[in-house]
């Protein structure tokens, strides 16, 4: 009896351990956002961005490689600030409307277009070079 005593101390003194830790991280937290929150209000009404206010502001900038799969270049970007750490916005839901489907459609398409022109083009400017190296060594 007394072992399984002894077991359900060291069990919740563990997790007494664990608690107390999970406190400490949310009152840093705490304090930390209220740090923040008065940064931001010291520069709410802002006329210029200086380089002291981003430094007041951001802890480090991540830019990730770029993705071009889908045809379209994206990156991204992930920005730490200084006090409450890596700050994701919410993703808002865009609805097109049939209008704006079909504009990003002609984009796409004329996009596609333009880079096979390019490519033919490139093509075409290599093979000029390679002639005339031909034509040099001849």
């Amino acid at each position: 009896m007394s072992i399984l005593y002894e077991d359900e101390q060291s069990e919740l003194k563990q997790q007494c351990f664990v608690l107390q830790s999970e406190i400490d991280d949310y009152n840093a937290d705490s304090e930390n956002s209220e740090k923040f929150i008065k940064l931001v209000n010291r520069y709410s009404e802002i006329t210029e961005l200086t380089t002291p206010m981003l430094n007041e502001f951001i802890n480090k900038i991540i830019v990730h490689e770029a993705d071009k799969s889908s045809g379209e270049r994206v990156q991204k970007v992930v920005i730490h600030f200084n006090l409450i750490g890596n700050f994701d916005l919410p993703q808002e839901e865009i609805i097109l409307t049939p209008e704006e489907i079909e504009a990003q459609e002609k984009r796409r398409l004329r996009l596609q277009r333009q880079r096979e022109a390019n490519k033919r083009w490139y093509a075409k400017q290599k093979e000029k070079y390679e002639q005339g190296k031909k034509n040099n060594s001849a």
